[in-house]
């Protein structure tokens, strides 16, 4: 949800902008993780990926600036990016725009998107309004799809779940290794019993992948790695962050890190961090990999 401002004090809203400038020069010039600049092993490559719910592009000042989304992303310097609740031509709060394209655009990204929901477009001739998640990429795309797990509506939680649209999967060619990159995004709510079923289903989708082939999952999965819901998924992949890492929610003051990147056994990490940007409600992931090069390491 949106911050709200507190109290009636007529500097508060300066001291905010000057919070959400600070972070803004901190993302830019002190970017964490740095690309290895020393020559690789031939057999593996590295990879920077980053995983982020974008909130449809509010800030903690409550708008919508796709473009400081764009530098927050830009300051990281991604190879792969996981995203979650992106709009496409959804409504007013975005300004109808696409912002999957728009993102991809201005980073100059491969991309896909996998619509949680699709409705009817406000007027006659115009696109239809879609949100969900997303993957962006630098590398070359060769297979899409937009899984199905269940989900309670957030447009209509009056109605029982069911089986919806919403997961992002794209297969990369990295270096002629099909890398599988997902981007997940899991039910909010307190009663984990959602959730437990989403990582069944999940899982149940990773087993689908052909053996050796690594995998890279970018989620908001709305509860810490050790929520007992989540361990199953644990005993497949592992998550990045060793030590635990810096809460990632609420940006404004965060308690609960719920964003997480997990990999296959395939894949080594170098690095994590947890840059803070003022341009979401959830602060960015952000890890460095070695993956097996099939170019190379065949």
């Amino acid at each position: 949800m949106a911050p709200t401002a507190r109290g009636s004090c007529e500097t508060a809203p300066v001291v905010a902008a000057l919070v959400i400038l600070l972070g803004s020069l901190l993302t830019a010039h002190s970017v964490p993780c740095p690309h290895p600049d020393a020559p690789r092993s031939p057999s593996r490559a590295e990879l920077r990926v980053v995983q982020y719910n974008i909130r449809s592009g509010r800030g903690l000042d409550g708008r919508a600036d796709l473009e400081r989304t764009a530098r927050t992303l830009e300051a990281l310097r991604p190879d792969v990016v996981g995203l979650q609740e992106v709009d496409v031509h959804w409504s007013a709060r975005s300004s109808w725009r696409d912002q999957i394209a728009a993102l991809a655009e201005r980073l100059s990204m491969r991309a896909f998107f996998a619509p949680v929901y699709t409705l009817p477009p406000p007027e006659p001739g115009s696109p239809p309004r879609r949100f969900g998640t997303a993957v962006l990429s630098t590398l070359p795309i060769v297979e899409t799809t937009n899984h199905r797990m269940t989900r309670v509506s957030s447009l209509h939680p009056e109605r029982p779940p069911r089986r919806r649209p919403g997961s992002a999967e794209v297969v990369l060619d990295l270096e002629g290794t099909r890398l599988h990159a997902y981007s997940a995004h899991l039910d909010h709510r307190p009663d984990p019993r959602i959730r437990r079923r989403q990582v069944r289903e999940a899982l149940g989708t990773l087993a689908a992948d052909p053996a050796g082939e690594p995998t890279v999952l970018f989620g908001d999965l709305n509860a810490p790695a050790r929520a007992p819901e989540l361990a199953p998924l644990w005993r497949r992949l592992r998550t990045t962050e060793s030590p635990p890492g810096r809460p990632t929610y609420p940006t404004r003051d965060p308690r609960v890190r719920i964003d997480h990147i997990a990999v296959s056994p395939e894949v080594t990490v170098s690095c994590s961090a947890t840059p803070w940007s003022g341009a979401s409600d959830h602060l960015p992931v952000l890890a460095g990999l070695s993956v097996p090069s099939g170019e190379h390491g065949e």
